[in-house]
């Protein structure tokens, strides 16, 4: 609860901060630097307008980090300034974020602060991800440096691993003792536990019945142990999340809405009527922004803005010329209905090729054998016939042969 708060007040002052930065060069509006807040209001209109327009070409790009998503985090980064502890608010943005990209670079930004927590998260990053043979080694240099500033868990998974040993990184039973103590005199239950244990059996150490019955009693004393922490960017570690279900929920009851209204032809109309109304405000309110934007630059950008938009329409163009053509495709209704000469048909456009359907020897020999099991003579001579060149299936003389004397037999019936 005290981590939500201290998440708000850390919104509430950052967003404060940014208007007053933002927004108070106004009030000089009124005096003799009037020009000044021209200037300034000039300077924030241009950047909405740069950043729509790299915001297109970045789509049109396909970049692999959307401008928006990029504009969030340097949001973030402000924010994170007036936070009481930055180190855990990266980490909540990292657990909850919804690009891959801009999770990692989260979780980088809280690994800059140097805190322990943030060391531990990546070194499960690394430890658990996809990062090749210099993984593990890699996640273990990160537990060093994590058990160092006093990570209990850290501590213990380093014990861990240098008990093992994996990789690059060799067994080290004596050092492996030392981080186990660590972690235990930290609080950590496991390790307390596998100190009784290994005591007890001289598992790595010399046995010592005095201290295993002491690390016995600790272990005990800090039960129920936590289970093992797991990297915070893993998709089944993150908590569910509410705006995610209240966007489904909403999306769910607009959907329902719409088809109530839709089912009537007086809520069609309505409902068109509304669309070419919404269509209309928004790009009138669009060229007005970027009218009033580059009309104190003497329309510049709105002139370098016109390559780009008669790229779109060219582009729009060719999308348009070269599609497939729409409308329903009554043939491949009527196949999947079971109609026989529809599937033969169907079968026959695979196989030689069509515009909207491309040749497909596969499918082809699918629908011929739809065909054929209801009896359909071209069909099964069809069939026979990829049987024996072996198109779309294995060549196989006999099952040709078959189908040519069952196509036989349904004609001569």
């Amino acid at each position: 609860m005290r981590a939500f708060a201290d998440r708000h007040r850390a919104w509430l002052k950052g967003l404060l901060a940014l208007g007053l930065i933002l927004f108070l060069p106004f009030l000089l509006l009124a005096t003799p630097l009037a020009p000044l807040a021209r200037l300034w209001r000039a300077l924030l209109v241009l950047a909405l307008f740069g950043t729509a327009f790299a915001a297109i070409l970045g789509a049109m790009a396909g970049a692999s980090l959307p401008v928006l998503v990029w504009v969030e985090g340097h949001l973030r980064g402000w924010i994170a300034r007036f936070a009481a502890d930055p180190e855990g608010l990266w980490l909540h943005w990292a657990r909850h974020a919804h690009h891959p990209q801009a999770a990692r670079k989260y979780l980088d930004q809280a690994v800059r602060l140097g805190g322990p927590e943030a060391l531990f998260q990546e070194a499960l990053v690394y430890l658990e991800g996809g990062w090749g043979a210099g993984g593990h080694s890699g996640g273990v240099e990160r537990l060093r440096h994590a058990a160092l500033k006093g990570h209990a868990e850290a501590a213990f998974r380093l014990a861990d691993a240098l008990r093992t040993g994996h990789g690059s990184v060799g067994p080290d039973p004596l050092e492996a003792e030392r981080w186990y103590l660590r972690a235990a005199a930290l609080g950590h239950g496991r390790a307390a536990a596998w100190l009784a244990h290994a005591y007890a059996c001289g598992d790595g150490v010399e046995a010592d019945e005095a201290k295993a019955a002491m690390w016995a009693s600790e272990a005990r004393s800090r039960e129920p142990h936590p289970a093992p922490a797991r990297s915070l960017l893993r998709h089944d570690a993150a908590p569910a999340d509410p705006l995610l279900r209240f966007t489904a929920a909403s999306v769910e009851g607009a959907e329902a809405a719409a088809d109530r209204v839709v089912s009537h032809a007086a809520g069609r109309r309505i409902l068109l009527l509304g669309v070419a109304a919404l269509v209309v405000v928004s790009l009138g309110g669009l060229g007005w922004l970027f009218w009033v934007g580059s009309a104190t630059f003497y329309h510049m950008p709105l002139i370098a803005a016109t390559a780009l938009v008669l790229v779109l329409v060219w582009q729009t163009r060719q999308l348009r010329k070269d599609r497939p053509r729409t409308g329903r495709d009554r043939l491949a209704e009527a196949a999947a209905g079971g109609d026989p000469e529809a599937c033969y048909q169907l079968g026959l456009a695979h196989r030689r090729g069509e515009p909207h359907r491309p040749k497909d020897d596969l499918t082809a020999a699918i629908w011929f054998r739809r065909a054929a099991e209801t009896g359909h003579a071209g069909a099964m001579q069809a069939l026979a016939e990829a049987y024996l060149g072996g198109h779309g299936v294995l060549r196989d003389p006999r099952e040709a042969a078959r189908w040519t004397e069952a196509a036989r037999r349904e004609s001569t019936s």
